[in-house]
């Protein structure tokens, strides 16, 4: 009973967080909470400093090879047609111009699908969160 008083904002959280990807029939939010506990633990006196440095270089060295694969499949492999959302998208608050936006048509694009994946907003959400993963992994040690 006193670990659920002690974390029952977490448990809310991650109980709003998995329901919302339930109703919205994506992972985006569980993505997001892996994400929470994975930095957490990153932050916890529990891992050993030799550990902390071993996992450091791993996260450094997912992220180079994900960032270079990244820019070989934006770069070298085949694209597929630019086909219109009928979103009009606006810059500068509205103000500035406008466009219609525009997004990459890969289903019938012969190319594995970990390239398709590479071409998503998922992969910039890998990332961004390896960057964030990798900033304090790396400072956590020299406090």
């Amino acid at each position: 009973m006193t670990i659920l008083k002690k974390y029952w904002g977490i448990i809310a959280l991650s109980i709003v967080l998995v329901a919302l990807d339930i109703w919205s029939k994506e992972v985006f939010y569980t993505q997001f909470l892996a994400y929470y506990f994975f930095i957490k633990f990153l932050l916890s006196e529990r891992m050993a400093e030799r550990t902390r440095k071993i996992v450091s270089i791993a996260i450094w060295s997912i992220f180079i090879f994900a960032g270079a694969t990244m820019f070989y499949v934006n770069n070298y492999m085949p694209h597929g047609p630019m086909i219109d959302t009928g979103d009009v998208v606006c810059q500068n608050d509205d103000h500035g111009p406008c466009g219609e936006k525009y997004i990459e048509d890969t289903r019938r694009l012969n190319i594995p699908d970990w390239a398709k994946f590479f071409r998503t907003s998922e992969a910039e959400l890998l990332m961004l969160g390896l960057v964030f993963a990798g900033i304090v992994v790396s400072t956590k040690g020299r406090e």
